[in-house]
C-alpha cells in the first residue's frame, strides 16, 4: 500500500528591475496595470498577472519607490503560484536588496528555492527568517517551515526535519500539514504507533480537511500494523469525506480480501 505525501535602500535605480523581464510600449496609467494584475492574480491567471505587473513597473521611470515595492510583492506571489520558482527567487532577491531583510521575504524565498530544487538555500533562508522573527509571526512562515523540512528530508536528514517539526509543534505552530509530515517521517522509521499519533493529531487540528492525506495515511498505518478492519473503515471514511479516489478504491478492494 502506498502512502500519500501529500517553501538595500529605496534609492536603488529601476535598472535592477529592468533586467527581470519584458518591455514597455504602452503609456497607460501604471495603477491601471497594477489593478489589472491584481485582478488576474485573484482569478488564477498568473501569466497575465505577471505581464501586467511588469508593465506597471516599466511604465514608471526613475527610482524604486513604494509603488514599485507593492507591485514587486504581487509579482513574486504570481511567479510563485505559477510554479516559476526561479523567477520568484529573483524577485525576492530584489525585494531583500531594496527593501531590507524582512522575514516574510526570506520565508517566501525559502519556499521558492525549495520549489526550484535549491534545498540548501531553502534551509538557509528559513534559518535567517527564524533569526529575524523567532516568534514566527511573519507571513509565509508555514510555507518556509514546510519547505525547509521537505528539503531536509530530501537531503536524507529526516532526523533534522523531525527536530524542526517538533519544535514547531512545541511552539504551537504545527497544523495538519506539519503533523502529516511528522507522521511520514515516523513511518519511514517504521514507528507505526508514533506515526499514528502524529496523523491523529493532525486530524484533530483546525483545517484538517485541507490535508486529506491524513485519513489515507492513518489507514496505511493500520494496514501495516495488521489491523485490517480499522484500515478498511478508515479508507472508506476517507472516500466518504473526500470523494472517489482510484488508489483508495484499490486499497479497499485489497483490505476487503484480508
Amino acid at each position: 500500500m502506498k502512502r500519500k505525501t501529500g517553501y538595500g535602500t529605496l534609492l536603488i535605480v529601476l535598472t535592477l528591475i529592468l533586467t527581470m523581464s519584458a518591455g514597455c510600449g504602452k503609456k497607460e496609467n501604471r495603477y491601471t496595470y497594477r489593478d489589472d494584475g491584481i485582478k488576474a492574480l485573484g482569478e488564477g491567471n498568473y501569466k497575465d498577472a505577471i505581464q501586467s505587473f511588469d508593465q506597471a513597473i516599466h511604465t514608471k521611470k526613475g527610482l524604486v519607490g513604494k509603488f514599485d515595492m507593492d507591485v514587486l510583492k504581487y509579482r513574486a506571489e504570481a511567479e510563485y503560484l505559477s510554479g516559476d520558482y526561479e523567477a520568484a527567487v529573483g524577485t525576492y532577491d530584489i525585494l531583500i536588496k531594496v527593501d531590507g531583510e524582512k522575514p516574510e521575504y526570506y520565508n517566501m524565498r525559502s519556499a521558492s528555492k525549495a520549489g526550484a530544487g535549491d534545498n540548501d538555500g531553502a534551509i538557509a533562508d528559513y534559518n535567517r527568517s527564524n533569526e529575524l522573527d523567532p516568534d514566527g509571526k511573519a507571513p509565509g512562515r508555514m510555507n518556509a517551515l514546510m519547505a525547509a523540512g521537505a528539503a531536509m528530508e530530501k537531503a536524507g536528514s529526516a532526523s533534522d526535519a523531525m527536530t524542526l517539526y517538533e519544535s514547531a509543534a512545541a511552539g504551537g505552530e504545527a497544523g495538519p500539514m506539519i503533523y502529516n509530515r511528522m507522521g511520514l517521517c515516523k513511518m519511514a522509521q517504521k514507528d507505526w504507533d508514533g506515526a499514528l499519533e502524529s496523523f491523529q493529531k493532525g486530524l484533530s487540528a483546525p483545517e484538517a480537511n485541507s490535508v486529506p492525506e491524513l485519513l489515507f495515511n492513518i489507514a496505511v498505518v493500520y494496514e501495516r500494523k495488521g489491523e485490517f478492519k480499522k484500515a478498511l473503515d478508515t479508507m472508506e471514511q476517507y472516500i466518504s469525506a473526500h470523494g472517489p479516489d482510484e488508489e483508495a478504491q484499490r486499497e479497499i478492494t485489497f483490505l476487503e480480501s484480508r
